[in-house]
Formats: C-alpha cells, structure tokens, sequence
C-alpha cells in the first residue's frame, strides 16, 4: 500500500494566457491599448492571431470562410487598423483580388 505521500506527480496546471490588450465595446480592438504595446508584444498578439489562422486555412481550404468566426473578425479588425501582416494573410486568403484582375487585364 502506498503512503499520502507517494511518487505521483501532479501536471503543471496552464498558465492562465496573458491579456494584452483589452476589449472595447462591441469587442473590438482598441487602437489606444494596441498602440501601448511594444513592437515586440504588438508581434506576439498578431501572430497569436496569424499562426491558427494559417493552420485553418491549410486544413480547411485557403479562404476567410474557413477560419473560425472569433479568429476571422480578429484578423479583419487588425486589417482595419493597418497591421500590414494581416493585410497580407488576408490578402492571401482572399486569392490576391487585386493581383488577379490586373493578370486578366493584361
């Protein structure tokens, strides 16, 4: 019979995710609090957005209707805001609109 006290170990319990930026009414991104951060906590946030978005468009087809509706309006509010990383993925989620019209054209 073992004591109380046995060899068991108790697995590390997650971190709570560190909140960067608060929510605005509505739940959008505030550009005061986003424009608080340092360029290298601007990156995290954007890439805690970027790197899920880009494994759902792997898994489930390249297009904005294949990310999750949270993890879409994130992308799309950062998009409003000037990131020009999400206007890139978002570019390339879309299938380059304006890359492709000017190739007809040509």
């Amino acid at each position: 019979m073992t004591s109380t006290l046995s060899n068991i170990l108790k697995f590390p319990s997650q971190p709570e995710p560190v909140r960067l930026i608060d929510r605005a009414e509505g739940g959008t991104i505030c550009r005061a609090a986003l424009d608080k951060l340092t360029a290298e906590e601007r990156a995290d946030y954007v890439a805690s957005i970027l790197r899920p978005a880009i494994g759902f468009a792997r898994r489930k087809g390249r297009r904005l209707e294949s990310l999750p509706p949270q993890l879409r309006a994130w992308l799309l509010e950062l998009c409003t805001l000037g990131d020009p990383t999400c206007l890139v993925v978002r570019d390339w989620l879309d299938g380059n609109p304006a890359f492709t019209e000017a190739r007809e054209d040509a």
